[in-house]
């Protein structure tokens, strides 16, 4: 990658939360790029907090070399499974800088090949959901790197509507198409695909939650998940079905089916869900909604999927992988 100015772009150059999409293409220019990024921050004094795979968490420790131990580094392959556990990340380390008073910045990479369609879909929406939950915080810079040679291009078009700030070639732009194709942080926008196979149903009511469970339990069974897995996801899919009886009419259908080497529970009902970021915030315990359910179901799976919208009701999708 050519020299890479990002000097007069630091923290104390803009007001509130700068979200940048970084379009790169190959492991060289990733690593050239973001090694300007972190360098820039720590000549700043600013803390940097790096979330992407391990493999690029190597490359970027050997490239700063003992610069690196200046720098947090976590891996986004853990962290980020489920794309719903990544805001809370951003959350603490934003919290624990601003209670320093130290200046701050982030990189975070959700999106590497290799990632189901399904999870794609469910980290563009997250990147949308970045904007609403640090919009009205303090000022950092928060960098999310693409892969333009490895990731589809209508997956690098998304990242130019969720982010209104891009780097690529070395310079920085803003985004002329942000906020289009019905980027939004709202939970009623794409409808989900249909199972490719037929889903087993159980419709459920008042005093059928231990029958929920106990066809979940059967079906992790089958599938020889290991029993602490097992134990969570059946206790996610009994919070989804718990939620939708107490509001979400009273009653729900569970559908189950496997795709894409995960197993898939799906609880509907006709309820409405207007928090976007349900789930991604500590439950407030005082809140007798609180969203501590769809908190528990984000922190046992590896993908959460909701749609909801008024008149149509609830769509609670939670994934665990097995084999």
């Amino acid at each position: 990658m050519t020299d890479v100015n990002l000097a007069a772009h630091g923290s104390g150059a803009h007001v509130g939360f700068r979200h940048e999409a970084f379009l790169y293409s190959g492991l060289a220019e990733f690593t050239a790029g973001t090694a300007a990024f972190v360098r820039d921050a720590l000549r700043a004094d600013e803390a940097v907090l790096v979330a992407v795979t391990a493999e690029k968490v190597a490359r970027l420790r050997a490239e700063l070399g003992a610069d690196a131990d200046r720098v947090v580094f976590v891996d986004m392959e853990e962290v980020g499974r489920n794309p719903g556990r990544i805001i809370p990340v951003w959350h603490e380390w934003v919290r624990e800088r601003t209670a320093e008073g130290r200046a701050f910045r982030g990189v975070g990479e959700p999106i590497w090949a290799g990632r189901t369609p399904a999870e794609i879909v469910e980290c563009q929406h997250h990147e949308w959901l970045l904007n609403t939950a640090f919009e009205d915080g303090p000022a950092w810079w928060l960098m999310c790197p693409y892969d333009t040679g490895a990731l589809p291009g209508d997956v690098v078009e998304q990242a130019r509507h969720r982010h209104r700030h891009l780097l690529r070639s070395g310079a920085h732009e803003v985004s002329d198409s942000y906020g289009r194709a019905g980027a939004a942080a709202t939970l009623d926008g794409d409808v989900l695909p249909e199972p490719r196979t037929r889903p087993r149903e159980l419709a459920f009511g008042p005093g059928d939650l231990a029958a929920v469970r106990a066809v979940v339990s059967a079906r992790t069974a089958e599938l020889a998940l290991p029993p602490v897995r097992a134990q969570g996801f059946v206790l996610a899919v009994n919070e989804a079905a718990a939620n939708s009886l107490e509001h979400g009419g009273g009653k729900g259908l569970l559908r189950m089916w496997s795709e894409d080497g995960a197993l898939v529970c799906e609880v509907r009902d006709g309820g409405h869900i207007d928090r976007p970021l349900v789930g991604r915030e500590p439950p407030v315990p005082a809140s007798a909604d609180g969203g501590r359910g769809v908190w528990l179901m984000n922190q046992v799976c590896d993908l959460v999927q909701i749609r909801s919208a008024a008149g149509t009701g609830t769509v609670v999708r939670l994934h665990v992988r097995h084999g």
